[in-house]
């Protein structure tokens, strides 16, 4: 914007430039001179004097004369009663080519003047104002008299080649760049508000739709377009909140039909069959505790993290997956360090995290393998399959909510979504890297607990936030 506006002004100025002195010369005539609109026929000079210096050349004796030039013919055909002679200064002849007109009124030096001065001719009966004047051209010094041009409002247009010259433009150059630079100031100056803005619109995402942009610290001008944008934000917000509450609501009003679900499998006799229903109503039953347990994050706002033990939060995970992995023939090892690794984050959190992790290798490793759980000491926990692994354009769009592989791949595409949702709001990391050999491995980051934490809450007060889990069922 800031350099359409500049390339505005330059042309503005040369537009000016050219246009405005014979605006200005043309009003003076018109409101100045006597004869009002006929003192016009004066802007024909620079014209008619060029032509006629054009057209003087000497003929094949040496003798100056005059030349139907192609300029000199457009004139007459533009001007029918224009008239014009050359005369010598020294005997008063006119010279081959004059009009006859010329040559049989002003025939003799004595009837014209070396200088500009005006002249009357007869045209058809009819007096045409007209000049002499004196030029030197390649023929010599001539007398030159000319008349019966009458201007026309299409002349306008070639009057800028006249009044406009090349000094004149060397003159005005340093104004054009110093209004260039002034022009540049001032835009970039007056837009600044307008690009703090648009930084201030870039950080804004779907968890901080309400802070919006402050309409009194853009201009007057922007105002009216902030609010708009602001407006824009609440309704979007709003519409957030609906999607959020019915999920909410939708995971809610599940967890009821899933309890009752599980116990009528317990009373369903051992078998295969039995065996698959349990892990898919496991699946449905994790998703539903995430969103319930993200919803209700999203309502209270940030709740402060505890110090949380990764190492027995993955065993105590771990352990619960054993049996259905070997069910299915595969099997899970846990790597962890002897000592405790100390995390800030919410435990039922990270346990459903961890959870859907592990669900999600146990699919994926080839029958006969092992998903590999590993806590390791800088706060990371990486979940390791060795089946088809993640293409390396998929490992970003994983994450998006309802993506699936194909149609072929089991699942409602929602849960790693949620997972990384959940990990974000506690300050965490979550991303997948090739297995070396083949497969997936995804790794977790949550923030480490420093020596100046809270004292351990690993076992009194975290499952304070269960149990609020439990009690909105």
């Amino acid at each position: 914007m800031s350099s359409r506006l500049i390339v505005y002004a330059i042309i503005g100025s040369i537009l000016g430039y050219l246009i405005l002195p014979p605006v200005i010369v043309v009003a003076v005539l018109v409101l100045v001179r006597p004869g009002g609109v006929a003192a016009l026929d004066e802007l024909l000079c620079p014209r008619v004097q060029e032509m006629m210096l054009a057209a003087l050349r000497k003929d094949a004796g040496g003798a100056g004369s005059i030349t139907m030039t192609d300029a000199l013919r457009d004139f007459i055909s533009e001007h029918p009663d224009f008239r014009f002679g050359a005369f010598d200064p020294r005997t008063g002849k006119a010279l081959s080519g004059s009009s006859p007109e010329m040559a049989e009124a002003f025939e003799g030096v004595g009837r014209l003047k070396l200088s500009r001065s005006p002249i009357q001719i007869i045209v058809d009966k009819a007096a045409r104002k007209g000049e002499s004047f004196v030029l030197d051209s390649q023929v010599g010094e001539v007398v030159v008299a000319t008349g019966g041009a009458q201007y026309r409002w299409r002349d306008f247009m070639r009057l800028p080649f006249y009044t406009a010259t090349l000094p004149g433009a060397m003159f005005f150059l340093p104004n054009w760049v110093a209004m260039c630079l002034i022009a540049l100031f001032v835009v970039r100056r007056g837009l600044a508000p307008m690009r703090a803005a648009a930084a201030k619109i870039a950080t804004i995402d779907v968890n901080s739709l309400k802070e919006g942009v402050d309409p009194d610290e853009a201009p007057s001008e922007m105002r009216p377009f902030v609010e708009a944008v602001n407006k824009a934000f609440e309704r979007v917000r709003e519409g957030v909140e609906r999607q959020r509450r019915f999920s909410a609501n939708s995971a809610h009003e599940l967890r009821t039909p899933i309890t009752i679900l599980r116990a009528r499998l317990g009373k369903m006799e051992e078998g295969p069959l039995k065996a698959e229903i349990e892990r898919d109503v496991l699946r449905v039953q994790t998703v539903v505790e995430q969103m319930l347990l993200l919803a209700q994050i999203r309502e209270r706002g940030p709740i402060a993290p505890q110090r949380i033990d990764l190492h027995d939060i993955v065993l105590s995970v771990a352990a619960d997956y054993v049996p259905i992995a070997i069910g299915d023939d595969r099997d899970i090892q846990l790597e962890a360090p002897s000592r405790h690794v100390i995390a800030l984050g919410l435990r039922w959190s990270v346990e459903s995290i961890v959870a859907n992790l592990i669900a999600n290798a146990v699919r994926a490793e080839p029958r006969g393998g092992a998903v590999v759980v590993r806590v390791l000491p800088d706060c990371v926990i990486e979940v390791v399959d060795h089946g088809s692994g993640v293409a390396e354009a998929d490992r970003c769009r994983i994450f998006e909510p309802f993506w699936r592989k194909d149609e072929t791949t089991p699942g409602t595409g929602l849960g790693l979504s949620i997972v990384r949702e959940l990990v974000e709001l506690q300050g965490g990391e979550l991303g997948v890297v090739e297995t070396p050999g083949g497969g997936a491995t995804f790794r977790l980051r949550l923030p480490a607990a420093s020596a100046e934490s809270e004292p351990a809450a690993t076992g009194a007060v975290q499952p304070s936030l269960d149990q609020r889990c439990e009690r909105s069922a």
